[in-house]
């Protein structure tokens, strides 16, 4: 080969399937199944190709009204087609070295409420990575987030159509650059990175990193095998780091004219003045966040494999995706907390089954003036998903019916209410 230069040879490189890969807590140990997949091999590094395109149909969405946002003139139709992704990656090894590279095209995000994006294409993951054996890799690059169970898994593998709420908000987009080290040890799993602190879903500044310090983020776990082919996986996360809070310029003076008794002339009466203010200086201030996840796996050999799930994450300023949390702004820190829990089971070897709740408290400190009353308000997000899968081979086909809450509804008064946001989405996904 080494002759040859340049020239690549196609060859068939059996590696482990990701169609029916558990949504474990720990991506490592999954479920595996041999297929054949195209790999390039060149000055000996091996490349494997991979990819996956998910369709979706939105059947109902009971938040969807034919009508346009009078704000910024979006669709508010939430009943449509769509590609939430279609990825296409590279994945090189040589040795102890290994780099990935992921490529993803998007119409837009259709099983996101309220989320509207223009279609294109994105860097989802680009990463280069150094091992030696299980004890320790290195990782630098635009990774996932290692902070709990459900943020590490890929889009392909899992259970259910997106993450939980409180995923979407602490880590929107899941992605984040930095280095990253983790390792395993006998039952041990450990993970420890240093990152930007802004994900590609930051609402605010869409990846761009405004705060020179990073974050530290970092999880601990274990996972024994215990008898029957069961399996036992539980950890425990933590991040800490900075944020930036914008400041606003100032302003100068200006003398504005109001013509009162419209004549046509300036009179000194109608000549006004708007004083200036000060510029705010831009304040960084800090947020963390402490998880903790367990999973249980069986086997049934009537059935097959199943899981049953539980994460719960308490944070402080981190909502940076639903509710964003400026706790210079708001005069206050922000204290967020969520939770899921869930069960999910094979129905032989081309069918699955799962549930999953989960809620998410945006703001533990709320309050709202209502006359000369202060009242609390409760900022939480709840969803019920129920969904059912049929598989064959790298094809999979998913309907799932989510049953959500909006805590910032308006009732026909104006006042506050919490709205139901309930939706029935059909999936379908080829992979290869």
């Amino acid at each position: 080969m080494s002759k040859l230069g340049c020239a690549f040879l196609l060859v068939a490189s059996v590696t482990n399937s990701r169609a029916d890969v558990l949504d474990a807590p720990d991506p490592a140990a999954h479920s595996q199944r041999e297929v054949l997949r195209p790999a390039l091999s060149h000055r000996g590094w091996t490349i494997e190709l991979t990819g996956y395109v998910q369709v979706d149909s939105v059947l109902y969405a009971q938040g969807s009204v034919d009508d346009l946002d009078p704000s910024t003139n979006e669709p508010l139709n939430e009943e449509h087609f769509g590609i939430p992704r279609a990825s296409l990656r590279a994945d090189a090894r040589r040795g102890a070295f290994a780099g990935e590279l992921e490529l993803e095209g998007f119409t837009t995000r259709a099983t996101l409420p309220r989320v509207t994006q223009t279609s294109g294409v994105r860097l989802e993951t680009a990463e280069v990575r150094w091992h030696e054996r299980d004890l320790i890799e290195v990782v630098g690059g635009l990774f996932r987030t290692p902070f709990g169970a459900q943020t590490l898994t890929s889009p392909r593998d899992r259970f259910f159509l997106e993450l939980p709420t409180m995923s979407r908000a602490l880590f929107p987009g899941d992605i984040d650059a930095g280095i990253m080290a983790r390792g395993t040890f006998g039952l041990a799993r450990w993970s420890i990175a240093a990152m930007n602190g802004a994900p590609v879903g930051d609402a605010a500044w869409k990846g761009k990193d405004p705060a020179s310090s990073y974050d530290i983020v970092g999880r601990a776990g274990v996972d024994v095998a215990g008898p029957y082919r069961s399996r036992y996986v539980a950890g425990v996360s933590a991040l800490a780091g900075m944020a930036l809070s914008p400041g606003t310029p100032p302003t100068k003076d200006q003398l504005t004219w109001v013509d009162e008794n419209q004549d046509g002339l300036v009179q000194t009466t109608e000549l006004h003045v708007i004083p200036g203010t000060p510029g705010v200086p831009s304040q960084t201030y800090h947020h963390n966040a402490l998880g903790a996840d367990v999973a249980v796996h069986w086997c049934l050999c009537s059935l097959g494999k199943g899981t049953a799930f539980a994460e719960a994450v308490i944070a402080t300023n981190l909502d940076r995706g639903l509710v964003y949390a400026d706790p210079v702004k708001r005069a206050r820190d922000v204290r967020e907390l969520g939770f899921t829990i869930g069960a999910v089971q094979d129905v032989s070897s081309y069918a699955q089954v799962g549930i999953r709740y989960d809620r998410y408290d945006a703001d533990r400190d709320a309050i709202e003036i209502q006359g000369v009353s202060i009242v609390g308000v409760h900022q939480v997000y709840s969803t019920l998903s129920v969904m059912a899968a049929g598989r064959y081979e790298g094809a999979k086909l998913m309907v799932e019916y989510d049953h959500a809450r909006n805590p910032f509804g308006r009732a026909d008064d104006g006042a506050r209410v919490t709205r139901a946001d309930d939706r029935v989405t059909l999936r379908a996904q080829v992979g290869f």
